[in-house]
């Protein structure tokens, strides 16, 4: 669970709304603790001690990510994403490559068992949902992929799982950027990266895609790996049958 400790506001006519989140994330309404939620005119964004404000803005994610000379990513060229496949997101954080996914045309949907991770998650959904000028198949559920998954009928079952499990800290590096500082500095590694990988496996119809530092070995022997400078995507396929698209 993270330590965010309060939900703020920037003006008395948010108020209302503000107190509205507080009560779903049983939050104090405060403007003082740090690290909290605070709504603006803007969203909802993670405000930290020496730290800008961080919001999910899904449309300067697809602005500045999705432009046609980076199309062949090592995240999409792992996932082989074809119009109308079903992705789930399994570990979906900031929500920056369920967005990359659902710009190709997939339909994503985002898990995520962080209540602040889902709340602000939510927030950036609605503001996306309204720009009439975008528009990208993206869901969210707030829940425990482990428990989602378990409970999936094989005809549930997406054509990709895609994991991006908290990785362990570098120790002493200038590089780590804010918001991944930030769910470092709020939720700690995941401990528990295998089971949810081996859980995926039996729960996909196509393939298991986990993004993972390239310094560090695979949590399991994948079928192939497509290789980055400070991180790779190992690949897992299932024998399952692919289903049809359309």
């Amino acid at each position: 669970m993270s330590n965010v400790r309060s939900v703020g506001c920037t003006t008395e006519a948010l108020r209302e709304q503000a107190q509205a989140w507080a009560e779903k994330l049983e939050l104090p309404l405060d403007n003082q603790f740090l690290p909290r939620l605070e709504l603006s005119p803007l969203g909802l964004a993670l405000c930290m001690p020496n730290c800008s404000p961080i919001r999910v803005d899904f449309q300067e994610i697809v602005a500045k990510r999705c432009r046609p000379e980076e199309k062949k990513t090592g995240l999409l060229r792992a996932c082989k994403l074809k119009p109308g496949m079903r992705v789930i997101d399994a570990t979906a954080g900031w929500g920056r490559d369920a967005a990359v996914l659902a710009s190709s045309g997939a339909e994503v949907l985002m898990l995520e068992r962080e209540p602040v991770l889902a709340a602000l998650l939510e927030d950036g959904l609605k503001r996306l949902h309204g720009n009439q000028h975008m528009s990208l198949n993206l869901e969210l559920l707030g829940s425990d992929a482990r428990t989602y998954l378990k409970a999936l009928a094989p005809a549930a079952y997406p054509d990709v799982i895609y994991l991006d499990p908290m990785h362990p800290a570098r120790e002493k590096s200038a590089k780590v950027k804010k918001d991944l500082y930030a769910l470092q500095a709020l939720l700690g590694a995941d401990d528990d990266a295998l089971s949810l990988l081996e859980i995926a496996q039996a729960r996909t119809c196509g393939r298991v895609v986990v993004k993972w530092p390239a310094r560090l070995p695979a949590l399991l022997k994948p079928d192939y790996a497509v290789e980055g400078k400070t991180v790779r995507f190992d690949v897992y396929l299932t024998a399952l049958p692919a289903k049809k698209i359309g």
